[in-house]
């Protein structure tokens, strides 16, 4: 990454003298890597990739970060060519441009530039660690980098790549903005300044691509954080239509908190559309007590379907709900008896129960069981 290389000279000899006053060598930096577990950051500087690169890739790191650009004049001349095989074997990867904007509008053009060329990322990073704002305020600039690709990519990550000094004098207000920030250290022990992912060295040996390159670790999210969208709203009442789908603890699939029950009803606040294909919904009960995570599969967005017909209430002990949640009853069947309404509309539950929204003119009375009328 010579381009890359030069422009941190300055980055990386700052933090190796921070590094040597700490009394921690180099070497010793270089004997933490921890395999399996360090993403590699990759450009022109390491060549091409080839195919039996990619797929070793693919078993051996858990995503790469690949560089579009320097600028918005200068694009990586291996971008296009590797990207395609990252799609075509299934490597996850995020993107970043290393950014050189002078002015707001500059910064603005830089990210719609980087998601023209890079529209299918997991990910993108404004990697900036040179000060080259002349025009406003590099905190408006950074900010408004932020803003343009945030309106393009509105669910995606969006990371803030620097070394701590530097962002705090330059960018520490615009930084607020990111999703996270990638902070670049070479030291052995991981920082305690707040961040997602921390490049930790120039120097790791890649045995898929057999040579070093930079590669960083994850702190505080795991893999689907960074691959996966960002939480979307959705704020709807969904009824489990399958049974015995797991409900998970979190979006790592590494705890369960049960299994999914025919006909039982949740709001769905939000959805995330996840790196493995599958939409999974957050699920909240009747309480508003959060219940997890489920794949959309397993549950129906419970919709009106248009009735208008006259019912009758004929049966007692069946309560009249002011939602499909069932967490609180407007009234009963008992006292409302022998009653005739309009259900404008009914609602299917996944184990089949049919629910009537019932109305008395204008006025709404409730959703009740259909069991309940005749």
């Amino acid at each position: 990454m010579m381009i890359k290389q030069v422009k941190r000279m300055s980055l990386k000899w700052l933090i190796f003298a921070a590094t040597l006053l700490c009394g921690v060598s180099a070497t010793q930096s270089l004997a933490h890597a921890a395999v399996g577990t360090s993403i590699p950051d990759l450009s022109e500087w390491q060549g091409a990739l080839t195919a039996t690169e990619v797929q070793n890739l693919k078993k051996t790191v858990p995503f790469v970060i690949l560089r579009v650009q320097y600028g918005s004049d200068y694009k990586d001349k291996d971008f296009a060519a590797n990207v395609a095989l990252c799609k075509k074997y299934g490597l996850k990867y995020g993107v970043y441009s290393f950014s050189q904007y002078t002015s707001t509008a500059d910064a603005k053009t830089e990210a719609a530039d980087l998601y023209s060329r890079a529209p299918s990322a997991q990910f993108y990073v404004n990697d900036y660690e040179d000060q080259t704002v002349s025009s406003g305020t590099t905190n408006s600039a950074t900010a408004a980098w932020y803003s343009e690709l945030r309106s393009k990519v509105p669910h995606k990550r969006i990371l803030f790549y620097s070394y701590q000094s530097f962002a705090t004098e330059y960018a520490a207000t615009a930084m607020k903005k990111y999703d996270g920030f990638w902070l670049a250290a070479y030291q052995s022990n991981e920082p305690t300044a707040s961040h997602v992912l921390w490049q930790y060295t120039d120097s790791w040996y890649s045995s898929a691509l057999n040579q070093n390159v930079d590669a960083s670790k994850k702190h505080s999210e795991n893999t689907s954080w960074f691959l996966s969208s960002r939480a979307i709203s959705y704020n709807k009442t969904v009824t489990a239509s399958k049974a015995g789908y797991t409900i998970w603890g979190s979006l790592a699939f590494t705890s369960k908190k049960g299994t999914t029950k025919l006909g039982t009803d949740y709001t769905a606040k939000y959805y995330y559309n996840h790196y493995n294909g599958s939409t999974y919904y957050s699920l909240y009960n009747k309480s508003g007590k959060w219940v997890g995570y489920v794949n959309k599969n397993a549950m129906t967005t419970m919709k009106a379907v248009a009735y208008n017909k006259s019912v009758t209430l004929t049966k007692s002990g069946y309560n009249l709900w002011s939602s499909l949640m069932f967490a609180k009853a407007k009234s009963t069947s008992t006292t409302l008896k022998g009653k005739t309404y309009t259900a404008k509309y009914y609602y299917q539950a996944g184990n089949g129960t049919i629910y009537y929204s019932l109305y008395d003119g204008n006025t709404w009375m409730g959703y009740v069981n259909a069991n309940a009328t005749k």
